[in-house]
């Protein structure tokens, strides 16, 4: 329930400087209904069409006001608030909620930042509104705050802890430490410390809760499908009499930092990461857009940070200059505008990415983006959808969080689209190139090296030195251009030669004139996008040992490879102008290719697609520089202790030449790029006995149409994969390793055992029993004896084997070790229990709403068709789920509970402190 950084998320997203003093002003959204009560609370309703409800409760207390010897108290309030209340006792809310299918998490939670406490709850419908109200009263003034419960939560608290903070954090985590150094940030990590937490009494939290937990800091959000009037009169019923300190309400204010705080010149990687650098461009004090040229301005830097990032990665490219990893965003400096440029990679590579970064921001400085680039830029903007009109509650729950921070509501989204629809049909590229010449000076500068474990960081202000003179230098032009893409399209189109037969209600079948069956979900409404898969059988299950370590090289080097006549980045930029995205994926025992592609662009999509499958080409350049990168990466990665452990783990538990066996830098090395085009064949060569779906709010007919011309004269002559059963140490065994350079021991145990063929109810049965099992777990392990913050489980039977497999895993105080060992008896016989029919329902409605929740998302959609056709699975739980799940009693559930850990292999995965006894 903690997020440490949750600033970092958003406080830097907004901002923006007037450049017209009279441009027109922002408005919130008018659907909003918004009032204060008497004593300074205050509400918002948002009515939206459906059945769905969100809620958030949003008290202006973090951990910047707590006093010394309250380090901690408001994140333990936040706890707290889930222990008991006048309405509901103890952990009660949790299974008052859950008989709508809420599950604790995503569905019901909160979260302590350093200026307040949000509480979330999301329901299914208007039903439950009235006691979510009550629930949110109690919250205001109503915590119980018992002893016992107080004192069991410590324990709790100290297992997030444990979980959030490590001895030798990632390295973006350090650079954050070292920007608030000297502020009270870095003294006010809401999880509080190790003495006052061991200090605090029920009476000290109250007299905290008291204080802060007043009207007037206070405000309640109900977003989604209600009476807006019914809802006024029982928030005014039930918030009215809730005190206050004062009838103004208080708004939210933001602590800057010192305006002058420096980005460090060195940072030390944490074992198994990569070295990287980071160039921040401070812009000013952060400020919300108040008018329509404050928006412009925003937008306009969204698109230099777009333009940066495009030349770095284009130029990298053609400079065959490899790196793990290259992003520019907004940066974490509370109060400031500040942009982070951040680029990962070997060592060995260093100072030719310093260069090259340096002399492409001087190059971008000086000369800007060519009008290919900048044309590109903004096509890529015109085709994707920032703001969409049609917005789920949760959606515009996200908003109101992010919009909370600067004491707003959010702005229409039929406004800023017409605004931000006007900025790309105003924008210029001499616009661009100013704001480039503006932001990229070199006084807005400062670099940040971040070194590897071990690395020597003697030359370092030399390097910085020699970055700051290459950058001050006048940069050279750099002369960037894109081909007009013409894709030709097939000669002759394809006719459709079948009817397509519906199989349930809206899915459709047909075989295409090649022999690849054909199968279209019509959605009444995606949002005008086209999901499209071509997937078959085969995946990692089906490959050598040298093909797995191949598969890790075959991505990298057939991007930047060519298209038929089409160099790599000109097809991709021609995806780009479309909004298309095409993925080809490999998983387990499936690999496929995967197409977003706006519906009107849909014909263009799938001949860029079928283009892509008849005529790639791989560069072995890229290939050669991918493998010397791969070989680095994952030796740094092996000086990790959790890479250690992991990889030991997994030896044990599939021994080679298990697909699921950990690879050797020798596996990687024997890779020959006749091994990666060879695998390429094998998966994406030809299409045969490969599948096409289609999730689209086209006609049927269209669809038929457009999808048989352009794939069905593709070849299909590839032959039938075929795949390999998992193999594993039937034996069982135990790994411990005394490597963590945290004190902290994780546990985790697994069982694997041989299963039945799954149908469509037991992929149903699997997943109602484990929302019931991890319930079970959390319980014993977190909520009983306070062991584990996450304690986590599961039990699956993945598609296409015949095993299944049970994990269960906890992160405990190493003194608390042995107490968890004698405690595994007591858990194996909980989770073994008949299952209760309250737990059965409470799962089935959990399940039920998650699944209709995903039925708007063309993406998932077309996943599930995808999987459920390709291993047999009745196409009854796609369009009727609650059938299947209502031939699923308690009972059938018990079954599975009780064989649970019978005849299993078990595995057990110790990681403890270094030098631990």
């Amino acid at each position: 329930m903690l997020v440490r950084y949750a600033v970092a998320l958003f406080v830097l997203l907004i901002s923006g400087c007037a450049s017209f003093p009279k441009s027109p002003t922002l408005t919130p959204d008018p659907n909003w209904v918004s009032a204060t009560l008497p004593n300074g609370m205050r509400y918002h309703l948002y009515p939206i069409e459906g059945e769905q409800i969100e809620l958030r409760l949003i008290v202006n207390v973090g951990s910047l006001d707590e006093e010394d010897n309250e380090r901690g108290y408001a994140h333990f309030i936040e706890h707290m608030a889930f222990n008991g209340t006048r309405r509901y006792p103890n952990n009660s809310v949790f299974e008052e909620f859950a008989q709508v299918g809420v599950e604790f998490g995503p569905d019901i939670n909160a979260v302590t930042e350093y200026g307040r406490t949000v509480y979330q709850l999301s329901l299914p419908d208007h039903k439950r509104l009235p006691d979510a109200l009550d629930w949110f009263r109690d919250i205001s003034d109503g915590m119980t705050l018992d002893r016992n419960e107080v004192a069991g939560e410590v324990g709790v608290i100290f297992a997030e802890w444990r979980r959030d903070n490590r001895e030798d954090t990632p390295w973006p985590l350090k650079l954050y430490d070292d920007l608030i150094d000297d502020s009270l940030y870095i003294d006010r990590d809401p999880i509080g410390t190790e003495s006052t937490l061991n200090r605090v009494t029920a009476e000290s939290l109250k007299a905290f809760y008291d204080k802060w937990y007043q009207a007037n800091r206070i405000q309640l959000v109900v977003i989604g499908g209600f009476d807006v009037e019914n809802v006024k009169v029982e928030i005014e019923e039930e918030f009215s009499s809730l005190g206050t300190e004062s009838t103004l309400p208080e708004p939210y204010s933001i602590l800057p930092v010192d305006r002058d705080t420096q980005y460090p010149l060195t940072l030390y990687a944490s074992q198994g990461e990569s070295p990287a650098l980071v160039v921040s461009f401070k812009d000013g004090e952060d400020k919300y857009p108040q008018t329509l040229a404050e928006q412009r301005d925003l937008w306009l830097r969204w698109m230099v940070l777009d333009a940066v990032q495009l030349r770095l990665e284009e130029q990298f490219e053609r400079e065959n200059l490899a790196h793990n990893g290259l992003y520019f965003n907004f940066g974490f400096l509370p109060g400031w505008k500040v942009y982070e440029l951040s680029v990962e990679f070997n060592d060995i590579d260093r100072p030719y990415v310093l260069d090259s970064v340096a002399r492409n921001i001087a190059s971008l400085r000086d000369h800007g983006v060519t009008l290919d680039e900048f044309l590109s830029l903004v096509e890529q903007y015109e085709s994707r959808n920032f703001f969409h009109e049609d917005q789920l509650p949760i959606e515009v729950a996200e908003n109101v969080y992010n919009d909370f921070y600067y004491n707003r509501l959010p702005q229409s989204r039929s406004e800023q689209n017409d605004n931000f629809n006007k900025f790309l049909e105003d924008i210029e590229l001499d616009d661009l190139n100013r704001e480039l010449t503006r932001l990229l000076k070199p006084s807005n500068q400062s670099l940040t090296i971040v070194y590897g474990k071990g690395e020597s960081i003697a030359n370092a202000e030399k390097q910085r030195d020699s970055y700051m003179n290459t950058v001050v230098n006048q940069g050279e032009i750099v002369k960037v251009s894109y081909a007009e893409v013409q894709i030709p399209q097939p000669e002759p189109f394809v006719t459709v030669t079948e009817d397509a037969i519906e199989m349930a209600e809206n899915i459709f079948r047909w075989k295409l004139p090649n022999g690849m069956p054909a199968l279209y979900y019509k959605m009444d409404d995606s949002d005008y996008e086209t999901q499209v898969v071509l997937q078959a059988k085969g995946g990692v299950a089906a490959m050598s040992t040298k093909e797995r370590a191949a598969l890790d090289l075959l991505f990298e080097t057939y991007r930047n490879g060519s298209v038929g006549e089409v160099s790599s980045n000109d097809y991709s930029h021609y995806l780009e102008s479309l909004g298309v995205n095409i993925e080809p994926q490999v998983y387990g025992n499936s690999h496929s290719v995967s197409m977003y592609v706006p519906t009107e662009y849909l014909l263009d999509g799938l001949n860029a697609l079928r283009y892509l499958v008849e005529n790639t080409t791989p560069s072995e350049v890229a290939f050669e520089r991918e493998k010397v990168r791969l070989i680095e990466r994952i030796n740094i990665a092996q000086t990790s202790p959790y890479e250690v452990f992991d990889r030991a783990s997994l030896n044990l538990i599939y021994p080679p030449p298990s697909y699921e066996s950990p690879l050797t830098i020798e596996d990687y090395e024997s890779v020959t790029f006749e091994d990666v085009t060879s695998l390429f064949n094998k998966l994406f060569g030809d299409m045969g006995y490969f599948s096409v779906y289609v999730v689209s709010d086209e006609p049927l007919l269209a669809v038929q149409g457009v999808v048989t011309a352009l794939l069905g004269n593709l070849k299909t002559t590839r032959e039938k994969t075929e795949v390999k059963s998992l193999i594993y140490n039937q034996k069982g065994g135990r790994v411990v390793k005394h490597l963590s350079p945290e004190d902290r021991t994780y546990v985790e145990q697994v069982f694997i055992r041989s299963s039945t063929p799954r149908t469509v109810d037991s992929v149903f049965a699997e997943d109602l029993l484990n929302r019931v099992l991890q319930t079970r777990y959390n319980q014993i392990v977190r909520e009983e004896y306070s062991l584990s913050y996450d304690p986590f489980f599961s039990s699956w039977t993945w598609d296409g084997e015949s095993v299944v497999t049970t994990t269960m895993t906890a992160l405990v105080s190493p003194d608390k070790e042995k107490e968890l060992e004698s405690l595994w008896p007591k858990i194996r016989k909980a989770l073994t229990k008949p299952v209760t029919k309250t737990e059965r329902n409470n799962a089935a409605r959990q399940l039920i709403k998650d699944w209709y929740e995903s039925q708007t998302d063309p993406q998932f959609l077309v996943g599930s068709i995808a999987r459920y056709d390709l291993w047999g699975y009745d196409l009854e739980g796609l369009i009727f789920p609650e059938q299947v799940i209502e031939r699923i009693d308690n009972k059938t559930l018990s079954e599975m509970a009780s064989v649970l850990f019978d005849d299993a292999a078990f595995f057990e995965s110790i990681l403890r402190p270094i030098n631990a006894d």
